[in-house]
């Protein structure tokens, strides 16, 4: 049993901190635009939104292969949208169901479950459970969850359990506990992919002054693999700090160390940083940026590990009430390390193993609101994995164009 993450972020650049000092002269004239975007919300005759959309576009890879020919596709999908965060006892729940069908080359259906909920019993006690889930096909380029390559159809849940409380005006600790699976229906990838994670935490945070917080956490992680001899246990020790640079711009940093140690023999120690950065350019528009270096579970085969280092942003942009643009771009580079030795011809060549990974994916959406409850959009995104090896690069282009009602 064993396996790990911390997902916890930090950092500040200068340009950033500097736009952020001058963007709080503007606040008022931003105002109004808030105010206009809030009354373009739909309005539902129920507790929550529905969304019904349907999308068609052109796929250059669409079987991300490295010499992989394109396809049309065309898409339906529903989406439950209910909110519930003004509320004492807050309640977030989104779903959706969509189907792709690439005519002569099949369907693809995916699903998807993210809930949060938080409640505060005791003026300084606060609890909050998430949940997330996904069966899908595509890769996720800003997670460790499994190949940068479609593997047909994957399985992931994560859910986990908080509570924080709050010991002295500057002081507060927060115990966690999660637990992951990851499930692969194809064999090939299910043999070393499969696995179970379960997290205890313990976080300590000490308020230095009005922008500045002091950062403590230890996690434990069990990983337990369903086939591959990689169950391990791993322990992070990291220390940090939180910092508002102003309203606008704020960030988060920790550093320490990893010591995984695996079942089967053998110890590894590494370093591990993690950060983040949230810009508010306006009312209506905002920037994340994350970055994060240290071990993940390996995404090849015979690789005993992998050091990661993985980075995201994404910019939401609203030109006008009615006009929104998204912007969102993911690395990662990964250096393998070899543990086993299989029989080469027995490993589709794509999943064999290779010393590093290079992917890299980008997308931009533009979105129009017609009415209060008829949306339009065009997206484009481009994916690029590089092995080393010209059976397991690929390179992919999606361009597409929908038409969503919400009521």
């Amino acid at each position: 049993m064993r396996a790990g993450c911390v997902l916890l972020l930090g950092l500040c650049t200068y340009p950033l901190f500097c736009a952020a000092q001058a963007q709080d002269a503007v606040d008022a004239a931003a105002a109004p635009l808030a105010s206009e975007a809030s009354q373009s919300t739909p309005k539902s005759l129920f507790p929550f939104l529905i969304s019904l959309g349907t999308h068609l576009g052109y796929d250059s890879n669409s079987q991300t292969q490295a010499s992989g020919s394109g396809s049309f596709f065309v898409s339906q999908g529903l989406t439950l949208n209910y909110d519930r965060t003004q509320q004492a006892t807050q309640l977030a729940l989104i779903a959706g169901l969509s189907v792709v069908d690439r005519f002569d080359r099949g369907k693809d259906a995916n699903a998807f479950l993210s809930l949060s909920a938080g409640w505060r019993p005791t003026r300084r006690l606060s609890l909050s459970a998430t949940l997330d889930t996904a069966y899908r096909n595509e890769p996720d380029f800003s997670s460790d969850v499994g190949p940068s390559q479609r593997k047909g159809n994957y399985f992931q849940l994560t859910n986990g359990l908080a509570a924080t409380y709050q010991w002295a005006h500057r002081f507060s600790t927060t115990n966690s506990v999660s637990f992951r699976t990851v499930q692969y229906a194809n064999e090939a990838v299910s043999s070393f992919t499969n696995r179970e994670e379960y997290t205890l935490g313990q976080g300590f945070q000490f308020v230095l002054n009005r922008q500045t917080a002091l950062l403590a956490n230890y996690r434990f992680l069990l990983a337990d693999y369903d086939s591959a001899p990689l169950d391990s246990t791993t322990h992070f020790v990291l220390v940090g700090a939180e910092e508002e640079f102003s309203r606008r711009l704020k960030g988060q940093l920790q550093a320490g160390l990893s010591f995984r140690s695996f079942d089967q023999g053998g110890e590894q120690t590494d370093p591990t940083v993690i950060s983040s950065l949230e810009y508010a350019v306006n009312r209506v528009s905002n920037l994340k940026w994350t970055a994060r270096y240290g071990v993940e579970a390996p995404a090849v085969k015979d690789a005993i590990l992998r050091k990661t280092f993985r980075t995201g942003s994404e910019l939401t942009y609203g030109f006008t009430p009615r006009i929104t643009s998204a912007l969102a771009l993911f690395y990662h580079h990964d250096e393998n390390e070899r543990g086993f030795v299989s029989n080469p011809l027995q490993v589709p060549a794509d999943l064999r193993f290779r010393p590093t990974t290079d992917a890299l994916d980008v997308s931009v959406s533009g979105r129009y609101q017609v009415s209060d409850h008829i949306d339009v959009d065009v997206s484009f995104e481009h994916s690029n994995v590089f092995n080393g090896s010209a059976a397991a690069d690929y390179s992919r282009s999606r361009y597409g164009m929908g038409l969503t009602v919400t009521f």
